[in-house]
């Protein structure tokens, strides 16, 4: 149940962001440009030029990606058409589209 609320949640975002297969995003000092996998599991993220690899992660409400990025951790949250950018010092950073 819980994946299946993941992936209706995943492709309302996509579908909030006029349908394109990539999303683009900023996040404070952060330019991302985002490309979900199909099932809805990982995003195959740019970040900065920079390519980062993100899992789907358990949430409480909306959808939580998680990887690394230069050794340490990264999270993209996704909720509705609104992205979060957490970095190692864990404080939000809110982003908006491009």
């Amino acid at each position: 149940m819980k994946k299946i609320l993941f992936l209706f949640l995943s492709i309302f975002a996509l579908s909030a962001c006029d349908n394109k297969e990539e999303i683009n995003i900023n996040c404070g000092n952060y330019d991302i440009l985002i490309n979900m996998s199909e099932d809805g599991e990982s995003l195959k993220t740019i970040v900065n030029g920079n390519i980062v690899n993100l899992n789907i992660a358990m949430s409480a409400s909306g959808v939580r990606y998680v990887g690394k990025m230069d050794g340490e951790d990264i999270t993209l949250w996704n909720k509705g058409i609104e992205w979060t950018l957490y970095l190692k010092d864990g404080l939000p950073i809110m982003c908006t589209s491009k």
